[in-house]
């Protein structure tokens, strides 16, 4: 079994004016720092971990790093409304900003208080971009968890192509080899035939189809596929 932890945030930003009225989305995927693999992987175990508390902007540059153990330069943060949803196994936390306090920021972290738990860099927020803004500003941080199996008998699905596949019940979200090699999502079954490295969930009919990067038998390799 292999497990995964993924982080992805949305940055909402009203906007209103005599011709507009909706929402601007800055959204984006994060790196979970170290010291925040080790939180969720103590939580399970240790007490003395405080749970999930803030969601920090700053407006430091330098790009994120899984060694980070603070944003760059941090400028505000706020306590986050926290929720599970079993069902997606996601955590998800909100916090909303005053727009006064995000101008001028260019990063986001999770903290709990003592560690930071992951970390992003996004393009700058300047006033000018933010001057229709009515509201408070929405930020939403989602931490996804995947589970993952080792997968063996793939089956040839034709005579003439690289294309495996093999039944697979669990929604696919993701596929890799040898530990390294992450699979491209692709929309069909002629389009996985046509590219190294590729994968394509048949949801109707409950088959994984895949072709390994260099072409090869799967069978003679680690193919890890992750599902919800």
């Amino acid at each position: 079994m292999n497990f995964n932890l993924t982080g992805s945030y949305t940055i909402q930003i009203p906007v209103q004016n005599m011709f507009l009225n909706t929402s601007i989305k800055v959204k984006s995927h994060n790196i979970i720092t170290v010291f925040g693999e080790s939180f969720f992987l103590n939580r399970a175990i240790n007490d003395n971990f405080d749970p999930i508390q803030y969601i920090c902007l700053g407006n430091g540059k330098n790009k994120a790093n899984k060694n980070d153990i603070q944003l760059g330069n941090e400028t505000i943060r706020k306590k986050c409304v926290k929720n599970v949803d079993l069902d997606k196994k996601q955590i998800i936390l909100n916090a909303n900003f005053p727009v006064k306090d995000i101008y001028g920021t260019s990063e986001i972290g999770v903290h709990n208080g003592k560690v930071l738990i992951s970390h992003d860099l996004y393009e700058k927020l300047d006033e000018n971009f933010l001057t229709p803004t009515i509201g408070d500003v929405t930020v939403t941080y989602v931490f996804q968890f995947s589970t993952g199996t080792y997968k063996t008998g793939w089956k040839t699905a034709t005579s003439t192509t690289s294309t495996y596949y093999v039944a697979e019940p669990n929604t696919v979200i993701g596929v890799s080899e040898n530990e390294g090699n992450a699979y491209r999502r692709v929309n069909s079954k002629t389009l996985v035939d046509s590219t190294n490295g590729s994968f394509w969930y048949d949801s109707d009919t409950s088959n994984l189809y895949i072709h390994t990067v260099d072409g090869t038998d799967p069978n003679n390799k680690e193919i890890i596929v992750q599902h919800r």
